[in-house]
């Protein structure tokens, strides 16, 4: 059998249904928040039965991700100048774990998103 998927398949008919734009991002937007494929969605919505279990992880937004990654330099740099400036002394201690935290952030998102840190 060429293409993917398994060669013992129990649900071997295909059916079709055609939607808009807004109609087909709502759907994928349903299975991904519920994490389960599309095709189970809509077997629940249309036949009531329930998904087994999730079978996938929603997608990492990647733009999302790109706007933190971008917004943590500054907050890094806001929070450096500001102990530098000596007007937070009481504060210094998490001003330092504020600035750790932030670069570990940086770490992971880079990571998740495939980067070098």
């Amino acid at each position: 059998m060429p293409g993917s998927g398994s060669e013992t398949r129990q649900r071997q008919v295909t059916l079709k249904a055609r939607f808009n734009e807004q109609e087909a991002a709502l759907v994928k937007s349903q299975a991904d928040a519920a994490g389960v494929p599309v095709a189970g969605l809509i077997r629940y919505a249309v036949l009531g039965q329930t998904p087994l279990r999730s079978t996938r992880t929603p997608p990492m937004d990647r733009e999302l991700a790109a706007r933190m990654i971008a917004a943590l330099g500054p907050i890094a740099c806001a929070l450096r100048q500001a102990h530098a400036s000596g007007d937070l002394e009481l504060l210094s201690e998490t001003i330092t774990a504020a600035q750790r935290d932030l670069s570990e952030m940086r770490t992971v998102l880079l990571s998740s998103l495939g980067r070098e840190p």
